[in-house]
């Protein structure tokens, strides 16, 4: 756990839950504002409509796996054609920075668009520097961590910015993240805060390949590997640290989300292809996790926007196949 920054997630003051609780009353409706051409990305609730696209698209991703399409962003990023990645970079490390709520919000923003190109949107992926949002929601500092609330105030009204505009530098102080305050503004990302039923919620986000941010005292720094042959969070500390949830697994009756952290390749020892900056955990760990969540505020789901289109219509021209030595369980089972 050396050098590792444990601490760059408060929780709330009493103001900012009160202005969560303000932006959960006031948020649009699912269908009202996302089908509105002209609305900027807003809070978003979870409404009917939001249940309605989670179990179409949960559907779809069923048949992508039992067609042996691997729905995960690390397999996503593998297979899209050259013309359609502009960046090499999918997983970041926050270093000696307390940055850890820009740096979940990127990975899980940055899977968001994967998962979209995957359904067939017409995107290009571009990997997301996070110290400047982060730099910029902190009044041009880089000093103290910042709150799950102001990290969803920021993306969702200043947005973020592309690795392809101002480079892979997310340890040094943007001086200059000013001048990009226009072109952030295209890459805005509507969200949709999670106050009840956390785990469920989660689960079923993930399974619909939906990803979300979080924060909480509770923090995995290793991982091991359970009954199942499956990779999942191990050694525990504590702190005020925040990560990102998404990507669903089933094997046996034991249901998995993916949790991605921006400490390093530190969860060693899988044997079915995901990636070392991230482990897999239960509905018992995600219950732990959620301990805290009434201090740190509620999660959030991420639906971003991005300027980088390649055509008005849905484009299928590449096939992400499971890791090597993947063992999807039964039948249709990711």
């Amino acid at each position: 756990m050396d050098g590792l920054v444990l601490d760059g997630c408060p929780t709330l003051t009493r103001e900012q839950h009160e202005a969560v609780a303000a932006a959960i009353a006031g948020a649009d409706p699912f269908d009202e504002h996302v089908w509105s051409k002209d609305r900027q990305p807003a809070i978003i609730s979870w409404d009917e409509g939001f249940e309605r696209v989670i179990e179409s698209r949960r559907g779809v991703l069923h048949d992508y796996t039992r067609k042996g399409i691997c729905p995960y962003p690390w397999a996503i990023f593998e297979a899209i054609p050259k013309p359609r990645k502009l960046s090499s970079i999918l997983y970041w490390n926050q270093g000696n920075r307390p940055s850890c709520s820009m740096h979940a919000a990127v990975h899980a923003t940055e899977a968001a668009t994967l998962t979209e190109m995957l359904l067939g949107a017409p995107l290009i992926y571009d990997a997301l520097n996070p110290i400047y949002p982060f730099y910029l929601a902190k009044g041009g500092s880089l000093n103290g961590g910042l709150t799950i609330y102001d990290t969803a105030e920021q993306i969702n009204k200043g947005g973020l910015v592309s690795v392809s505009e101002v480079g892979s530098d997310n340890i040094s102080a943007p001086s200059d993240a000013w001048d990009y305050a226009e072109e952030s503004a295209k890459r805005q990302t509507a969200v949709v805060y999670i106050d009840r039923d956390y785990t469920d919620r989660i689960f079923r986000a993930a399974a619909a390949g939906f990803y979300v941010v979080f924060g909480s005292y509770l923090i995995y720094t290793g991982s091991k590997t359970d009954s199942n042959g499956v990779k999942v969070g191990g050694r525990t500390t504590r702190g005020g640290h925040a990560q990102s949830f998404g990507s669903w697994h089933k094997k046996g009756n034991t249901e998995y989300v993916f949790l991605t952290n921006s400490h390093g390749e530190i969860y060693t020892g899988g044997t079915e292809g995901d990636p070392e900056t991230g482990c897999w955990v239960t509905r018992g760990q995600v219950d732990d996790i959620a301990e805290s969540f009434a201090q740190f505020g509620p999660p959030f789901v991420v639906l971003p926007e991005s300027p980088t289109q390649t055509a008005p219509r849905l484009i299928i021209d590449f096939d992400p196949k499971f890791p090597k030595g993947w063992n999807t369980g039964r039948a249709g089972q990711c």
